[in-house]
């Protein structure tokens, strides 16, 4: 009978550990670097970009593209970017700032999509300050918002500066 007590738990935490079917780890896999080894990396900003080729050398073309496509924004903006705007509560009157934004303080999408500004009642409107350096403009009547995107090109067209001149 005693032999019996003391088979039927080694017995069942045979059974019980049989009934486990996740493989046990090996040794091998105990270090982060060998489980890193199995989890797919993630695609960095940095590969991102390179992996995308210029949507377009014609301007219009390049900023349709642009404004529907975030990644095509994360990809053809400089680094960092810099964006002024107006700080309406300065006082004795509204003064312009100017900040150098880094990649983690954007917030894509950095301009509304065409379908976007269409159900805005946003206008859009481009010049060009020479052969390689554009602007945009977006505006809704009867509001104070107007925004204001500068793109250069060189091999591709970048978004190097946005102004925003809303109050």
């Amino acid at each position: 009978m005693l032999r019996g007590k003391i088979l039927l738990p080694i017995l069942m935490a045979f059974l019980a550990g049989a009934c486990d079917r996740s493989p046990a780890p090996s040794a091998s896999m105990a270090t982060p670097e060998a489980r890193n080894k199995l989890t797919p990396a993630r695609p960095n900003e940095q590969t991102t970009s390179a992996a995308l080729s210029c949507p377009a050398q014609e301007f219009d073309k390049f900023l349709v593209a642009f404004a529907n496509d975030v990644e095509i924004q994360k990809a053809f903006v400089t680094q960092p970017l810099q964006s002024e705007s107006v700080d309406a509560s300065a006082e004795p009157e509204p003064k312009p700032v100017t900040k150098m934004l880094s990649t983690a303080e954007l917030h894509f999408p950095l301009m509304p999509s065409s379908q976007q500004q269409a159900s805005d009642g946003v206008k859009l409107s481009q010049t060009s300050l020479d052969s390689k350096d554009m602007e945009v403009k977006l505006v809704k009547e009867d509001t104070d918002y107007q925004m204001l995107f500068f793109f250069k090109n060189d091999g591709c067209w970048k978004l190097y500066r946005i102004r925003d001149d809303s109050l």
